[in-house]
């Protein structure tokens, strides 16, 4: 698991760190502290990564999850 220092370092001094389990979570939508509380105690790998594809399968055994200023929407507008 990576150490508080090396996420701050690749993600920004900003970056507000939150750990579940196997999980490291970094916001980096500057959320309120009972947003971060939130999102750590509801956080469920099975229900996050749900599709069933390999890199779904992968990502519940443990890593880091990144939660940003752009809405998933947004998202799919950019790549499409």
């Amino acid at each position: 698991m990576l150490s508080d220092e090396e996420i701050l370092f690749m993600y920004g001094r900003n970056a507000v760190i939150s750990r579940k389990g196997r999980f490291t979570l970094v916001h980096l939508d500057r959320p309120s502290v009972d947003l971060v509380r939130a999102r750590t105690n509801n956080f469920d790998a099975d229900e996050f990564f749900n599709c069933g594809c390999r890199v779904c399968q992968l990502m519940k055994e443990g890593g880091v999850v990144v939660f940003d200023e752009l809405p998933y929407d947004d998202e799919d507008i950019l790549l499409e």
